[in-house]
């Protein structure tokens, strides 16, 4: 058996596909290459395979993580272009590496780079919302819905483009199991703390994912 990382991107065409449908389709992708998953032991056996920090649907990201057990020693090039060859379009790995043990420990990844565009009317002054000490706005946890100041966990907000009518940010926010922030949230912030600032439809594409400040690959 053999560990492997995969780094992995999800376009525009696929941005609807939920977690659990893609889990499902990367099962199918591998069946159809012929490469061999470990399964899991007991009465109901499945593919030892985990995602790191699922997206969210209509979401588009390069640089999304999984880890992968294959039956025997592969070579991760091999790997790539061969899972490349079986997807449908809108996935494509970007990277594989072979790992041991917790050489990369994808449950450390603690930062997420996000790049929102979104129709807006009103001010859009975000050295304004972030010079508030708190943002307090409605947030999903597994118990429900409920008020959370979401500051401390927006380490970095930048306006990178704006004609008075589209926005354009890059906003650096927490992920991870501790704390999962979603841009939405920080547009909710926006839209409550903000005068007259109302947002529009939006795209939302997760550049990138770190661990204390690296990338897994």
């Amino acid at each position: 058996m053999s560990d492997y990382i995969l780094k992995y991107a999800r376009d525009e065409r696929v941005k609807y596909i939920s977690h659990l449908d893609f889990m499902r389709l990367f099962h199918r992708t591998i069946r159809r290459t012929g490469l061999n998953f470990v399964f899991s032991q007991g009465f109901n056996p499945h593919p030892i395979m985990t995602v790191a920090q699922p997206l969210s649907v209509g979401v588009t990201s390069d640089c999304e993580y999984m880890r992968v057990s294959f039956d025997g020693d592969l070579d991760a090039d091999e790997i790539m272009s061969t899972i490349n060859a079986a997807f449908p379009p809108g996935y494509k790995i970007l990277a594989a590496k072979k790992v041991q043990g917790k050489e990369i420990d994808l449950t450390k990844l603690d930062r997420a780079v996000y790049n929102v565009e979104l129709e807006y009317e009103g001010g859009a002054d975000v050295d304004a919302l972030m010079a508030h000490d708190e943002l307090i706005v409605p947030k999903k946890t597994k118990s429900g819905v409920k008020d959370s100041d979401i500051r401390p966990y927006i380490y970095a907000l930048e306006k990178t483009g704006d004609d008075g009518k589209t926005l354009t940010l890059t906003m650096c926010v927490a992920v991870g199991s501790a704390y999962n922030l979603k841009p939405q949230s920080v547009i909710d912030a926006m839209e409550k703390y903000l005068l007259g600032f109302r947002a529009g439809f939006m795209n939302v594409h997760r550049a990138s994912m770190t661990c204390g400040g690296s990338k897994p690959l």
